[in-house]
């Protein structure tokens, strides 16, 4: 939600994006001209990773008011493949594997099949798997500029996974973690079972299981997923878990507050070169390989599957941070760091 009250107009939302990048007198009337409902090129042009919202230092949640202009005015035009892929995952079968007595249940939203060989192994016997299109947390509608499908579906996502029973739901996917712990305050709507991300949980396996660990001596570079903005206190707990199987996360331009999109909003907008959107994916992933990074982790699914296979070919290796747990706890990744055995 845009807090009107908190801000200054200092414009260092829209003059610290990278994409954008206006001089800082410019940006201030850009965004005078958002705050007074007039048009603006922003509508238009931003690409909706929300990065405007750490970047204020007032907390006043600029993205929020674009991405709600965007929806308003129709002026973020989207291709309507990217908009058919939102559409279709509400409607996949949904599904609830039981695991054992006491044990969280995994929320793999409509998402947890993309990246397969992910959900295996020590880390994740007994739990529960939930998914499908019920528990589709539509937070993917922000990169279409359509916020109000959050607000719409937000209290049927939580009463969904409220009937399942469980009282410890794990958010695999950082977008459903992003509606549980974040926008659900927004809405007035109460979260009757316990949440815990994805990443606190592999956190809190290795410390219980400190002494299977084999502690992997490797630089990585990390992959921060765009609804990460959100819930962004959890990167202490990250770099917590990468302390503690031995790896580094190297010190480059484009992390923590300086994370790029992975680039899969950018290819789903109607207007934007794909040149342009293939630039900025290899910056990334030269950003990484120059800082040292011998391997390239991924939360998201949809980060590993637009980023993966560049990073590979320039000697950057693919994981999703389970499998990199997995790798440290003495597990074979039959399947490849990332989901796909390169050969």
């Amino acid at each position: 939600m845009f807090l009107k009250e908190k801000c200054t107009l200092c414009g260092e939302c829209l003059a610290r994006c990278p994409y954008l990048a206006y001089p800082l007198e410019e940006a201030k009337k850009e965004f005078s001209r958002l705050m007074n409902g007039e048009a603006s090129s922003v509508t238009s042009r931003c690409i909706t990773c929300a990065a405007c919202n750490m970047f204020c230092p007032e907390g006043a949640n600029p993205f929020d008011l674009i991405n709600e202009l965007q929806e308003k005015t129709g002026t973020f035009k989207v291709a309507e493949q990217s908009l058919a892929v939102m559409s279709i995952a509400p409607t996949l079968p949904s599904q609830v594997i039981k695991g054992e007595a006491g044990k969280p249940a995994i929320n793999l939203c409509a998402v947890g099949d993309m990246i397969p060989g992910v959900i295996e192994g020590a880390l994740f016997e007994g739990l529960t798997q939930i998914k499908g299109g019920d528990y589709f947390c539509y937070v993917g509608w922000i990169h279409v500029g359509k916020p109000g499908m959050v607000a719409d579906h937000a209290a049927s996502f939580v009463n969904n996974l409220a009937a399942t029973g469980a009282k410890e739901i794990i958010c695999y996917h950082d977008d459903c973690y992003a509606v549980l712990d974040n926008k659900v305050k927004e809405f007035g709507i109460a979260v009757p079972f316990k949440v815990t991300h994805l990443i606190e949980y592999l956190r809190d396996y290795v410390k219980e299981h400190a002494g299977r660990v084999r502690k992997l001596n490797m630089k990585i570079a990390y992959q921060q997923p765009c609804a990460s903005r959100y819930t962004f206190a959890k990167d202490a707990i990250l770099d917590d878990l990468f302390e503690r199987i031995g790896v580094t996360r190297v010190a480059r331009r484009y992390d923590r507050m300086g994370a790029l999109c992975c680039g899969a909003a950018m290819a789903g907008m109607k207007d934007m070169p794909r040149e342009t959107t293939e630039e900025w994916r290899m910056k990334n992933i030269m950003d990484a390989k120059e800082a040292g990074a011998e391997a390239m982790v991924f939360l998201c699914p949809m980060c590993a599957l637009n980023l993966r296979n560049r990073a590979k070919a320039r000697g950057v290796e693919p994981y999703m941070v389970s499998n990199l747990v997995r790798l440290a706890l003495g597990e074979e990744l039959a399947l490849g760091g990332a989901g796909k055995k390169f050969e």
